[in-house]
């Protein structure tokens, strides 16, 4: 349970450029009624009325309240604020896009830099006990919010020292053509900023290739590994409030924690590698002691059969001769191993095709999606064949539309599917019910998403 003490909601907080209000709702840590004299930092949260507890029963959450009292109860990181700052959608308009987008919207992304910067954080600094200096002040958020961290926290070092880039929408690809469409410009990190960048292994289209090189870049332009950077590739992790929420510690260690050694560290990437096809990186997961984590993109690597196969520092397999090869993963007295072999060619895409059956339910005209639009192919029958990215992997639901999930049979939501384009295949799956169509459901609660 969340203690409502502690979150002090703003209601009405006035974006000017914007032309719109919003809720603001601040965490407070533990300790900040005891001390009267006390300040302390803060961090910014896009999208905030996910940030804390979830609105109805199946909604998604990060929950941050339960990983801000855990890391500060256990004494991982220091007392923070947090600000959770309302998302408030615009006809026609997207908040989290500045000039560049592959959609035809308005980019309002600098009005809402202007709120942010000019408006809000001034607000918080007069009302409440802040360390208000960059280096004390954090921005963090996801996807198109990610994006929006990026742009506002590298346009703004003097108010965000700390950038929390989580799943950014870098790049749009379109799923039928693989037509790709970068969304942001290049900025240098600045010198006194830090900055955790990350992406999950399962978000489709959204893809660890975005991401890295602008971690790269960073590196060869100064910013250190472990001081001002951190990157990770998160394995098994969906484009999903609950995979974000579950690995928002780390940037909270990265930013506001001290220092831990490392103590474990696993090889995940491909077993296969083409002389022919698809790029192919391996990834150096190094957990340390206080539970912090990372992908090392400046490893040392040793194989065996150098003929074969070689590795770079940055994971990227380098392959030489087809056989077989065993690799070494070595960091400050940890270590990881993975077999690869290497194949003379791999296709850059696999065909995959997929059908769904839907429940009686289903409307006549219903457009239903599983990550991509299926068209109807016969009763009660959806389907598409499409070509994807070899060795990209997407957890989704299948919906007919956003919010309109499918359930199992007793109508409750159901883990995520996961597909993996490692081959040429056929998948079929079987939806039992559509959680906005439980039986007894007013049309007041499924407007509110209460299923």
């Amino acid at each position: 349970m969340i203690d409502p003490t502690r979150i002090v909601s703003l209601p009405d907080v006035h974006a000017s450029r914007l032309g719109n209000t919003r809720e603001v709702r601040v965490y407070l840590p533990p300790g900040y009624m005891r001390d009267p004299e006390a300040r302390y930092p803060v961090l910014y949260m896009h999208v905030g009325q996910l940030a804390l507890a979830p609105r109805t029963p199946t909604a998604p959450a990060w929950e941050m309240h339960r990983a801000l009292d855990g890391l500060i109860g256990s004494g991982k990181i220091r007392e923070i604020l947090l600000v959770a700052v309302e998302h408030k959608p615009v006809a026609g308009g997207n908040e989290f896009l500045h000039e560049l987008s592959a959609y035809p919207v308005r980019c309002l992304g600098e009005d809402y830099e202007h709120f942010l910067v000019r408006e809000l954080k001034p607000l918080i600094d007069r009302v409440f006990r802040t360390l208000p200096e960059p280096e004390h002040t954090a921005l963090m958020g996801s996807s198109a919010a990610g994006l929006a961290t990026y742009n506002i926290g590298l346009r703004n070092p003097e108010a965000f020292g700390n950038l929390a880039i989580l799943s950014p929408f870098f790049v749009r690809v379109d799923p039928y053509t693989l037509e790709e469409t970068k969304q942001y410009r290049s900025y240098r990190l600045g010198p006194r900023q830090k900055a955790w960048l990350d992406m999950g292994s399962a978000e489709g289209f959204f893809m660890a290739k975005h991401v890295r090189p602008v971690a790269e870049a960073w590196l060869r332009e100064g910013a250190k590994q472990g001081e001002r950077l951190a990157y990770l590739e998160q394995p098994g992790a969906a484009h999903s409030e609950r995979d974000w929420g579950r690995r928002a510690h780390l940037p909270l260690l990265f930013f506001f924690g001290g220092d831990s050694r490392p103590e474990e560290a696993v090889i995940h990437g491909p077993d296969t590698v083409g002389l022919e096809g698809p790029e192919a990186y391996l990834n150096a997961v190094v957990t340390c002691g206080n539970g912090f984590a990372f992908s090392d993109l400046e490893g040392r690597y040793e194989t065996d059969r150098p003929d074969v196969l070689e590795v770079a520092p940055n994971g990227r397999l380098l392959p030489r001769g087809e056989g077989a090869a065993n690799v070494v993963y070595r960091r400050r007295g940890v270590e990881a191993r993975h077999r690869c072999v290497v194949v003379g060619r791999l296709s850059e895409t696999v065909d995959v095709e997929i059908e769904a059956a839907v429940p009686e339910s289903t409307e006549p005209d219903a457009r239903v999606y599983a990550n991509f639009e299926l068209a109807r192919i016969g009763e009660r029958l959806y389907g598409t064949r499409i070509a994807l990215p070899r060795g990209m992997t997407i957890d989704f639901h299948i919906t007919r539309g956003y919010g309109r999930n499918e359930g199992d049979r007793e109508y409750r939501p159901i883990p995520f599917r996961r597909l993996t384009a490692d081959r040429d295949k056929s998948v079929r799956y079987e939806v039992e019910s559509w959680l906005d169509l439980r039986p007894g459901l007013t049309e007041e609660e499924r407007k509110e998403g209460v299923w």
